[in-house]
Parts: C-alpha cells; structure tokens; sequence
C-alpha cells in the first residue's frame, strides 16, 4: 500500500476528527477522549491512500492551519446534524417533561451538562436505541466517505449557499422537538381545561393537588401511546439524514 502523503493525511484527518468529536455516540463526552482520537486515526490512516490529494497543497505554515480548520468544521458540521435529531427529542422531551410536572426533578444530561427533566432523559435513551438499530452510525461514515469524493481535502469553498443550508437544517431540531411534544401539549391542555370547569363546578375540590398526579398519569399514558408515532418520526429523520448530508457538502463545495 502506497503511503500517503503528509498533507493529504492530516486534512483527511481532520475532517474525520470534527466529526468524531460532534457525531452521535462517538462524540459522547463519555467517550474517553484517547478513544476518539485513536479511533479517528486509524480511519484516517485507511482511508488516506484512496483519498485524492489536494491538487494545490497548502505552501505555508497559515495556509495548512486554514484547510485543517475549514476540514475540521466540515467533519463537525456533518456530526452536527445528526446531533440536530437528537437536540430536537430533547427539547420535546423537555417542554413535556415541564408540563407534565417534572420540572422541579431535573436531572444533568451529561453530553452537555444542561439540566433536563427525566422525560427529556428517556427520549434521548429512546432516540439513540432507533438510532443504533437502524445502523445510523453507518450512514454517517458513508456519508463521510462520499463527501471526500464530492469535496476532496483542500479544495473546499465554503460557500453562503451552503452555509445557508447548515442553517436552515439547524431550525428542524424545534420542528422535532414541537412534533414530540404536541400529543402530550394537546392531552394535558384538554385534562387541565377539564380541570377547570371541575375546579368551577365543586368549589371544595383542591385543583393544585389532583392536577399534579392527573397531569403526570396523562402524560405517561399519552407518551406510551404515541410511541409509534415517535418510531416513525425518529426512523424518517435518520432515513434523511445521509441524502441531507450529501446536499450539504455539495452545497458547500459547490455553492
């Protein structure tokens, strides 16, 4: 096997590393972090000689550190998008957890040290299961692949159009995140209206009382039920995510 060369090692290098350090699961900060960086390296090193080399090698010390940080961003970018998903489940999972009543017992997610409630916990454990068991961690080293061959290291042109596009795939985590949440939004609007006019009919019922557990009953039964319908959404998004991903680099290649 040909070695290859220095230049061409470290921008293949570095993108794989952004995505490494961004992407679902490998990402994770308990991931030790000498895992990531054996794991990107040995990648790096497989994938290196079939890469194309850079048709205009970086000639200074500052041009070589500008195509490292415009490949790194590329690898995160890619990582990110796929961490766009799972931002969108938490946040659903945050806003349901909140009114369901879980908003006093908050939890620290550890990927981001952020307090969330258990709600927002267990969609994201129930997220990463869909996402391990439909090998979405394949689509993202596929999408690696083809992305050295739509955008060879060092020829990379960030352009607006795509960065535009890695924009506007940043604003699907709150569409997510509102499709989570409205079946249990929904339920306990109608339970706390009926609440309501109870609380108006029977003066003596204390509404502040009944309403926690009734609240907290509803939105368990409500989240039960509407598992499928979150299967379906999650396995949808993932099933996107590696043509999403191919537009993406095209878009910023390309412009």
């Amino acid at each position: 096997m040909p070695m290859p060369d220095p230049t061409a090692f470290l921008l293949v290098l570095a993108r794989i590393a952004g995505l490494v350090g961004t992407s679902p699961i490998l990402g994770h900060l308990l991931v030790p972090l000498r895992v990531r960086a054996a794991f990107a390296v040995i990648l790096a090193a497989a994938l290196a000689p079939a890469v194309t080399a850079p048709a205009a090698a970086p000639t200074t010390l500052w041009g070589l550190a500008g195509a490292v940080a415009i490949e790194s961003a590329l690898g995160a970018l890619l990582g990110l998008v796929a961490q766009f998903i799972f931002a969108g489940v938490q946040l659903g999972g945050q806003i349901a957890g909140i009114e369901m009543g879980f908003g006093l017992d908050a939890l620290i997610d550890p990927q981001t040290h952020a307090h969330i409630t258990v709600v927002a916990q267990w969609q994201q454990l129930l997220a990463l299961l869909v996402f391990l068991a439909l090998d979405v961690h394949h689509v993202l080293l596929r999408a690696l692949l083809a992305s050295f061959q739509t955008a060879p290291p060092g020829a990379l042109a960030v352009s607006a159009v795509g960065l535009h596009g890695a924009i506007v795939l940043s604003g699907e985590l709150f569409a997510i995140g509102a499709r989570i949440a409205a079946p249990v939004l929904i339920a306990l609007l109608l339970t706390n209206g009926a609440l309501g006019v109870l609380a108006r009919t029977i003066p003596q019922l204390n509404v502040f009382v009944v309403g926690f557990p009734v609240n907290v009953g509803v939105g368990l039964v409500v989240m039960g039920a509407s598992l499928p319908f979150t299967f379906r959404l999650l396995a949808s998004r993932f099933a996107e995510l590696e043509p999403t991903l191919g537009a993406l680099v095209r878009g910023l290649a390309h412009g």
